[in-house]
């Protein structure tokens, strides 16, 4: 599959640094939901470019921003100083670790597991690598939001309909089955495949009966 290198909305192409994977169609799709209430606790797991937590961060959020690259986050760090913004990057493995927050943005590797000769960049691969069936990284975020949220609080979740449907539907089964709610609330056609954004509100079993669930932004 092809890897795509997206115009910003103004036009230009995003810069190109070694060790951070660049915003694409994929993180655009989900910035929307990046602008939150003042005081929002907010989780982007796997940041990059830091563009969907920087973008929390200056709507008012307070931002925990994770990823495995050093350079990534060094690079956000250096970003939300500069803004005097209220981020914290974290190197961790998804989210193991950081808590509890109210709106989580993720865009987790969602491409099957790709040939060693078609990508050159390792933060690529690690950036777009879902496993053989694309779902690998999505199973685990979601299985381990209600560790994450808060009950009544959201997460986005970008998926792709390059990742195996049966495999997708049983994810989104699953936590329906968990009492999660599930919607879609954003998509963009593209050649070759179709971006969606999830947005999963956790819902606790022992959650009181018209517990308004979800913030609005």
């Amino acid at each position: 599959m092809r890897i795509r290198r997206t115009p910003n909305p103004d036009g230009s192409l995003p810069e190109r640094r070694a060790g951070i994977y660049p915003p694409r169609e994929d993180t655009f799709l989900l910035l929307p939901f990046a602008t939150v209430p003042f005081g929002t606790r907010v989780l982007e797991v796997g940041t990059g470019s830091g563009l969907l937590a920087l973008t929390a961060a200056r709507s008012g959020g307070r931002v925990v921003a994770t990823d495995r690259s050093l350079t990534a986050l060094r690079e956000l760090r250096r970003s939300a100083s500069r803004e005097h913004l209220d981020v914290r990057p974290v190197r961790t493995d998804l989210a193991r670790g950081v808590g509890r927050f109210d709106r989580v943005l993720a865009n987790p590797p969602y491409l099957p597991s790709l040939p060693a000769p078609s990508v050159e960049e390792p933060e690529t691969r690690l950036a777009l690598d879902g496993g053989p069936d694309g779902c690998r990284v999505l199973s685990r975020l979601v299985s381990d939001l209600p560790e994450h949220l808060f009950p009544g609080a959201e997460a986005f979740v970008v998926v792709s309909t390059v990742q195996n449907p049966r495999a997708l539907a049983s994810i989104r089964e699953d936590w329906q089955d968990r009492g999660g709610l599930w919607s879609t609330v954003a998509s963009r056609r593209l050649e070759g495949e179709e971006l969606s954004v999830w947005r999963l509100v956790y819902r606790p079993r022992s959650s009181p009966a018209g517990l308004q669930l979800g913030c609005s932004a």
